[in-house]
């Protein structure tokens, strides 16, 4: 499987590559100078992963991603031979080209996926967080939420679209839990548990093993019914009168039309 070269053009640079066969996946052959070709490797869901955990990180609300920090990976993990510092910055745009598929749509079909549950997720925010730090590591949390619900399938080997289209299935299923920002799971899952359980009557095994997308919602439920009720608006204040009228013993007759 070896193409003929193909121009690539990525924020407004031009690349000639082409696509060769190479273990574990099609490999990307650039085009630099003539006879001084660069070869990358496929990237796969692992290798993607695993670079997740040093250049994402959570910030309470939502994944940030460093993208010129993943490019450098990508490239450095997967160049034959390995760029000096100036060839990897003109490459970064065609290394994150690569790593997301590049001209390839997903290839392989999505497998059965299901929801994982509040337990499962709690223990995954324990596993990935740092204890010093609070950090969550990305990566690895995806990691924990592609076992669960594929039922611990070997998923890493998957190369650049077919990796991502499954990542990005995995987390539409599970929908990012917005209540990362308390800490490791465990400490959210003890208030989450004892909330729904007093509310709903549930044993902690039911709450346990709800998928954690319907556990959010419920605790969403709660918060718009139990949310104090709006204050009244406060009476607008009496006139103020001056002159006679201002003392508390003056009798004031008002004159108007009948």
């Amino acid at each position: 499987m070896e193409q003929g070269w193909q121009t690539v053009e990525i924020d407004g640079r031009r690349f000639a590559v082409r696509r060769i066969a190479a273990a574990g996946g099609a490999a990307l052959e650039v085009e630099r100078a003539p006879d001084d070709p660069v070869r990358l490797r496929p990237w796969q869901l692992g290798d993607h992963l695993d670079a997740l955990d040093r250049h994402a990180h959570h910030d309470g609300h939502a994944p940030r991603l460093d993208p010129d920090g993943l490019a450098a990976e990508v490239l450095a993990r997967t160049s034959d031979p390995p760029l000096d510092a100036a060839s990897a910055s003109e490459l970064a745009p065609l290394g994150l080209w690569w790593a997301s598929g590049g001209d390839r749509g997903p290839q392989a079909p999505i497998p059965a996926l299901r929801p994982w549950s509040s337990l499962a997720r709690a223990r995954a925010q324990d596993a990935c967080t740092e204890p010093a730090s609070g950090r969550l590591r990305v990566g690895s949390y995806l990691r924990a939420m592609i076992a669960a619900s594929t039922g611990d399938a070997a998923c890493d080997a998957l190369p650049g679209a077919d990796g991502l289209a499954l990542l990005d299935a995995v987390t539409r299923v599970n929908a990012p839990a917005d209540d990362m920002s308390e800490g490791p799971g465990s400490q959210s899952l003890a208030r989450q548990t004892l909330r729904l359980c007093r509310a709903l009557g549930w044993t902690p095994g039911q709450m346990w093993a709800a998928p954690a997308l319907e556990v959010d919602r419920l605790l969403a439920l709660l918060d718009r019914l139990e949310a104090p009720p709006a204050p009244a608006p406060a009476p607008a204040p009496a006139p103020r009168r001056g002159g006679l009228a201002a003392y508390p013993d003056a009798v004031i007759i008002e004159v108007g039309e009948g």
